[in-house]
């Protein structure tokens, strides 16, 4: 993978644009955050630098955001590509445990939302959380 994309040489049809939005919230999702931090970055070594910086809005929100998917059309194909891109994502907010989502999938043409749930900082919660979303989405 290239760029938080799918990258297959056999298959040369260009990237589509799957959107992305996060909800940043606490109290085990019950209260929105407003200005949390979140960056997107892409998942490997060579693309891991923000792409996007945002802010969550008062409902929790970030704004939605493009980014390259590979084509809906090859989901069904036996054997293609996966019919997601992934992405990493870091939210985190002041007096609060910071969270790390790692291969967040993104489908092309679809609104794909991200929670993020903090937990407020205390002696008993200070170390960051991470989560991997790699397990294989049930399609």
């Amino acid at each position: 993978m290239e760029n938080g994309q799918n990258n297959d040489k056999t298959n040369l049809a260009p990237p589509e644009l799957g959107y992305l939005v996060v909800r940043v919230s606490t109290a085990l999702g019950s209260i929105p955050l407003e200005n949390a931090t979140v960056h997107i970055r892409g998942n490997t070594a060579d693309s891991s630098g923000v792409l996007y910086s945002l802010l969550s809005d008062r409902d929790g929100l970030t704004k939605k955001v493009a980014l390259p998917a590979p084509p809906r059309a090859l989901s069904g194909a036996p054997g293609s590509v996966a019919p997601f891109s992934t992405w990493n994502i870091d939210v985190s907010k002041e007096g609060y445990v910071p969270v790390y989502f790692q291969n967040v999938p993104v489908y092309s043409q679809v609104v794909s939302v991200q929670p993020a749930v903090l937990v407020p900082r205390t002696e008993r919660f200070e170390r960051e959380e991470i989560y991997n979303e790699s397990t294989q989405p049930t399609l």
